[in-house]
């Protein structure tokens, strides 16, 4: 047997949850029940996935539960279409910033389930990385994708671990305006150590004269220049911005913006 991990709800009643699932799509494996008739234990299927429920469980009025189903399909929008008027939606269908297009709804026990997908972001940043220009060209095809992508895209298609010649010509033809440029001198001028209330932290970095910034001990990401003082995850999808503040020549601080919120940082040490 296959090495997997197979997820087990305990919820008050297994029969109306076994039937909520198979109705939106899920597969009924099996059933068993102490006195026969599987009350106590099912076994369905999604895809390759698999999810158990067992008896024992409590009924909930909180917003969210202890545990999340999070399902890769092929069709998000056409089964959002679907399911869309059937059941309760936590969130509408939408593009993450990590590059899933997605939505949440909650299951007759008030679990979250969110279907997802790669994003047109994702596979047109995917098939850029991979060098795969059909990838790139179908990716191309589609709508939604904002200037600042294909700009993301452009400078992604020119470095030097993914340049690609004809992926670079496919993505102005499509509108892609390069970045702008930013000397190294003033990108060294960001370098260093930021923090903020809380202890929090962030270091920005400099690597081949390309901008990296870390959140605490999370993974560098590469910063994309927007003009000569504010940047963005060049892999992320409206992720957010980084501004830096400069007072008399020098590089005081930065702040970051996600969504509505400006978290403000001062720069503590001129080296990371």
């Amino acid at each position: 047997m296959a090495e997997k991990v197979v997820p087990m709800f305990h919820v008050p009643n297994v029969r109306e949850t076994a039937d909520w699932y198979e109705s939106i799509g899920f597969t009924v494996l099996a059933r068993y029940g102490d006195d026969g008739d599987g009350n106590s234990f099912a076994m369905l299927s999604f895809g390759s996935g698999e999810v158990m429920f067992s008896s024992g469980g409590q009924s909930s009025t909180r917003h969210r539960r202890e545990v999340d189903l999070y399902v890769y399909v092929d069709n998000v929008d056409d089964l959002y279409a679907r399911l869309r008027d059937r059941v309760e939606i936590v969130e509408g269908l939408h593009d993450a910033f990590y590059g899933m297009r997605e939505f949440i709804i909650r299951d007759v026990n008030r679990f979250w389930i969110t279907f997802g997908q790669p994003s047109v972001f994702q596979r047109l940043m995917e098939g850029v990385s991979e060098g795969d220009a059909e990838v790139v060209r179908t990716a191309l095809a589609s709508s939604g994708l904002k200037p600042e992508t294909l700009t993301s895209a452009l400078a992604f298609a020119s470095s030097i671990d993914y340049e690609n010649a004809e992926i670079r010509e496919l993505l102005k033809e499509a509108g892609a305006i390069p970045p702008p440029d930013v000397d190294a001198e003033t990108l060294f001028s960001y370098v260093g150590r930021y923090t903020g209330e809380q202890g929090f932290e962030c270091h920005v970095s400099l690597q081949d004269d390309k901008l990296f910034a870390a959140l605490g001990r999370q993974q560098p990401l590469r910063l994309m220049p927007v003009d000569q003082f504010t940047f963005r995850p060049i892999a992320f999808d409206d992720f957010g911005i980084v501004s830096f503040n400069l007072e008399n020549g020098r590089t005081t601080g930065c702040a970051i913006t996600h969504d509505d919120s400006t978290m403000l940082l001062k720069r503590v040490a001129e080296t990371d």
